[in-house]
């Protein structure tokens, strides 16, 4: 029987060799569109927290509104009376997997929910970039005590996609770095979110899922950390990480998905097609040399696609080929993922 990119793609995550490059675009990927968080419409919409976004035309996705008076959290003593939760229980969890699941290929591929807002986003969206920030410093206890109902509740979320959508795997977002360091000093993050993110991992793990972890910017300093929380993978793995020593380090412990330098050069304006061909060359043919890496190449920029559709196929065919299976090509996966518009949000979030 041939291998299918499902058991291509597990491989990579339990850091073995692969017969070829693992590429995330052979995953079915959705957020579900039951979960009412976040906004991907376009212009103005308030999720089922009451925070309230903004889509512009010339930025790749929404914002939420940094006003003080629509902050959710207005002082950090007084969050709990202010931040109410979901009724999980209302939501109509089977019809909305199976609408959003209704294209995944059970078998031949990698199936994946994602969540985004973990504990830090969630206060940045609940309370401002700026206060939540300053709330590490000087509300300590209340940050705590707030990252543990976000983590049960996002638990929660999970038990219930794990019922109803039965993926491989859960993907978080909770970014804890900008391009050159932390937000925060390393023991303030291993005080105020590791423990409550091992709960979350090891929830993931107890209902036979892996975890991935996205966290864009200079977020290698907490890698060690990952691995000890049981980290599976982590994305994007921006180039100013150095994903080369990364996976040096790391290949039997984490697997790295993208790894390529995105800022720099693929999403350039300047930059020619032989430029982002080079680069796109130079990672791939370094990092398919070891072990924990799902190659992951998206661009903002959709007529760049084809550069890497052209290098991925090429470099790939004769693996496939070599393991007995009919080369699949990176334009074939691409997938209408269900990133489905929220709908009636501002209904929702007066409920």
């Amino acid at each position: 029987m041939m291998m299918t990119e499902r058991e291509c793609h597990i491989l990579a995550l339990e850091h073995k060799e692969t017969p070829w490059v693992a590429n995330k675009r052979f995953q079915d990927i959705c957020m579900p569109s039951c979960i009412l968080e976040g906004a991907v419409n376009k212009g103005h919409s308030v999720d089922w927290f009451g925070v309230h976004y903004i889509t512009r035309p010339d930025q790749p996705g929404p914002f939420p509104v940094e006003k003080q008076e629509l902050y959710v959290i207005q002082d950090m003593e007084n969050w709990e009376d202010q931040l109410k939760f979901p009724d999980l229980d209302k939501v109509d969890w089977a019809a909305a997997a199976e609408k959003d699941t209704a294209t995944w290929d059970r078998e031949g591929r990698l199936s994946s929910c994602t969540l985004i807002n973990g504990m830090l986003e969630s206060l940045e969206c609940f309370a401002g970039f700026e206060n939540a920030l300053c709330y590490l410093i000087t509300n300590e206890e209340e940050v705590k005590a707030f990252n543990q109902a976000v983590i049960n509740y996002k638990i929660a979320l999970i038990e219930r996609l794990h019922k109803y959508y039965k993926p491989d795997k859960i993907q978080l977002h909770d970014d804890y770095a900008n391009q050159t360091q932390l937000f925060m000093n390393i023991d303030t993050w291993r005080r105020l979110y590791k423990p409550y993110l091992k709960q979350l991992v090891d929830a993931v793990h107890s209902m036979g899922m892996y975890y991935e972890h996205h966290s864009c910017g200079f977020v290698s300093p907490l890698y060690d950390d990952f691995v000890e929380l049981g980290v599976d993978c982590t994305n994007p793995v921006q180039f100013c990480n150095g994903p080369y020593e990364l996976q040096k380090k790391y290949e039997d412990t984490l697997t790295l998905v993208g790894c390529f330098d995105k800022q720099g050069i693929l999403e350039q304006e300047d930059s020619t097609p032989e430029q982002i061909q080079a680069h796109l060359r130079e990672v791939l043919y370094t990092m398919s040399q070891r072990r924990s890496w799902i190659a992951d190449v998206r661009f903002i920029d959709k007529s760049r696609n084809h550069l890497w559709e052209e290098i991925i196929d090429e470099f790939n065919r004769p693996l496939y080929e070599k393991a007995g299976v009919t080369p699949r090509r990176e334009a074939d996966a691409t997938h209408k993922n269900v990133f489905a518009p929220l709908q009636a949000l501002d209904a929702a979030a007066q409920k």
